[in-house]
């Protein structure tokens, strides 16, 4: 079976073989490759001629005044009529992506309280940067724009960041984030623009952060609202920190005549997280513990109280009290 099958194969390819060897064939195979050959002659011949051809182009509206917003029946494309020769326009066609045509708004003549003018030659420089200096404008259509917008109400918020700081270990934030512009103009519909106290940033997240980091930060906008600035830059400080101890007198300045008050310890150790680079800087007059009488007199009961330092300055980012708590005794002078 299989070799009768491999017989009548050879046969089949033999006797096509034999047809496609033959000299009518032979003919036949020439007239058609000097035809394809002609056809192509033809086709690049054809392509230096000029043709015209009418493709469309989208519109984008840039540099808009925040206070303004446009109107939704604006024209979003336009059409164009081209003439070049074919090779020209097929590469229009086919291997150019044409950009979207800017229109410049903050630029445009004033046609009246609520309209701007897009004179045809405005459209067509605009559009003749992405031409061929070769390529023809036969027409453009629309020939020119009315463009409308409304105006916007406006007033100004508060700029709040929404950032998330991972530092380095030994690292930490040395001070707080300084912001370009914490407040901004914002403009939309009155009704929109009442229930907004305060304009956040988008998220940032930093990680691994090891030194001071200066960032852009895009506003976070409801639909319809605009603003004069949409980015702010974020200064964010971070140094490295090491640890400080001192000790401090443990005070009370409003004891009331007749008491007297008796601290156990009166002197307490500190141990503060600064900046290596301002390590020299603090001192003990820069901190404080200070408890008012009358927290004494609350715990009276007890005989003992919570320490905290009530003064350091900010670039101190955390304190350790030693002891935290104090035991004290409150006594009554007699009169004679």
């Amino acid at each position: 079976m299989q070799n009768s099958f491999k017989s009548a194969f050879e046969s089949a390819f033999r006797k096509t073989g034999e047809l496609f060897h033959k000299q009518q064939w032979k003919e036949i195979f020439i007239f058609l490759f000097f035809l394809l050959l002609s056809f192509g002659f033809w086709f690049l011949q054809s392509l230096q001629q000029d043709y015209e051809r009418r493709m469309e182009l989208p519109l984008r509206y840039k540099n808009v005044p925040a206070e303004w917003v446009l109107s939704e029946s604006n024209p979003k494309k336009i059409s164009i009529l081209l003439k070049d020769k074919g090779s020209t326009l097929m590469y229009y066609s086919w291997g150019s992506n044409f950009n979207p045509v800017d229109i410049l708004v903050s630029g445009l003549p004033r046609l009246s309280d609520s309209s701007l003018n897009i004179s045809s030659s405005a459209l067509e420089t605009a559009v003749s940067k992405q031409l061929i200096s070769s390529t023809s404008i036969l027409s453009i259509e629309p020939r020119g724009i009315e463009l409308y917008y409304d105006s916007l109400s406006s007033r100004m918020v508060p700029v709040i960041t929404n950032i998330s700081i991972n530092t380095t270990p030994g690292f930490h934030l040395s001070d707080s984030i300084k912001i370009s512009h914490s407040e901004v103009r914002i403009y939309g519909s009155r009704s929109v623009l009442d229930t907004l106290n305060v304009v956040r940033t988008k998220l940032i997240t930093l990680n691994g952060v090891s030194k001071t980091k200066e960032i852009t930060a895009h506003l976070d906008l409801p639909k319809g609202v605009n603003a004069d600035n949409e980015t702010v830059k974020l200064t964010v400080p971070v140094e490295e920190f090491t640890e400080k101890k001192m000790h401090l007198q443990v005070s009370c300045p409003d004891i009331p005549a007749g008491y007297v008050l008796r601290v156990f310890p009166s002197i307490v150790e500190v141990a503060c997280n600064v900046p290596l680079l301002r390590f020299k800087e603090l001192t003990a007059e820069e901190l404080e513990i200070i408890i008012p009488f009358n927290e004494f007199e609350e715990n009276q009961a007890t005989g003992k109280i919570q320490v905290r330092l009530t003064k350091k300055p900010s670039w101190v980012i955390s304190s350790v009290i030693v002891p935290d708590k104090l035991e004290f005794i409150i006594e009554y002078l007699k009169n004679d």
